[in-house]
């Protein structure tokens, strides 16, 4: 990334566009502290924990836990009753919480993990391809919990919806370069097809 420079304030909700291979991932891992960088530097404001959901998480999943278990091992200070609610918002209700983590379709993984990455105390959170292997209203679910999330958010998606749902900005990176556009996605491709016709 060339001349690279950005801050990011609380509540703030960025998305990361730019053909396939630009290194949109690569940075959300560096934000996520995943890769270490190689020149340059990444400053974190007081107290702030990263949550990162890369898009294979559902692998890193204990596949011999209970849904309930493996969801309550990132949220060891919640009640039991507080993790069944976030798990039946994500759709896993009654006896569901009890089926192991091995039986569960890639979906289901997805969407465990995703209750895993709201469950754990962070304030920023990155997410590459969340809504992957994800049905309809599961995505409108992560689509509420995102909205309800007060720390900062950075995203990569190809669900352009849920893209002009939630950003507040998009970074476009291309070319070893990233530019920064206030708005939602709806308004970044406006600034784009304006700057196009100039």
């Amino acid at each position: 990334y060339q001349g690279f420079n950005l801050t990011t304030d609380r509540g703030d909700r960025l998305g990361l566009v730019g053909p396939n291979g630009a290194g949109k991932s690569t940075l959300l891992k560096i934000v996520a502290g995943a890769i270490p960088i190689d020149g340059g530097s990444l400053k974190y404001g007081h107290m702030v924990k990263t949550g990162y959901f890369a898009q294979h998480q559902s692998e890193s999943l204990n596949s011999d836990q209970s849904v309930l278990a493996e969801a309550s091992s990132v949220a060891p200070g919640l009640s039991e009753q507080e993790i069944r609610s976030l798990l039946g918002a994500f759709l896993f209700s009654g006896d569901d919480v009890f089926k192991r983590v091995k039986v569960l379709s890639g979906g289901e993984k997805s969407r465990l993990a995703l209750v895993k990455i709201l469950l754990a105390p962070s304030n920023l959170l990155a997410l590459d391809e969340p809504t992957n292997h994800l049905d309809i209203p599961s995505c409108e679910i992560l689509e509420d919990a995102l909205k309800k999330f007060t720390g900062t958010l950075v995203l990569i998606t190809h669900d352009r919806r849920l893209m002009n749902a939630i950003c507040t900005g998009i970074l476009e990176i291309n070319g070893g370069r990233a530019e920064y556009y206030p708005g939602n996605y709806e308004d970044y491709r406006y600034k784009k097809k304006l700057m196009e016709e100039e």
